[in-house]
């Protein structure tokens, strides 16, 4: 079984731009409050493996993916350097999240 983690919802298009001070910056208090729960996720899978030797739980930590992307968009080639992009344009520009959502799908 696999188990992911919550990634950066703080970073998402929505807070973005309904809840980011300038349209750019991640809300802190909504990723804070996912890295608690991602961690007490991981503790959680750490028990059941103990618990459970006949079974393999993994934990895919998802915040920690998105925030290399975030970090580094350059080493995920164009590809993130092009929607990011597009992301900052609309969101500057307020559009909603489903119009943010429905390009970056469309783009890959």
């Amino acid at each position: 079984m696999v188990l992911f983690g919550i990634g950066q919802i703080g970073c998402s298009p929505n807070e973005l731009a309904t809840r980011s001070e300038d349209g750019v910056t991640c809300v802190e208090d909504i990723n804070s409050a996912n890295q608690i729960f991602n961690s007490k996720l991981k503790g959680l899978v750490d028990q059941f493996n103990n618990q459970l030797p006949d079974s393999k739980v993994i934990y895919i930590n998802s915040y920690g993916i998105f925030q290399d992307i975030i970090s580094n968009p350059s080493a995920y080639g164009n590809l993130i350097s092009i929607l990011n992009i597009f992301l900052v344009t609309f969101l500057q520009n307020q559009i909603t999240y489903e119009h943010v959502t429905f390009l970056t799908m469309t783009s890959i």
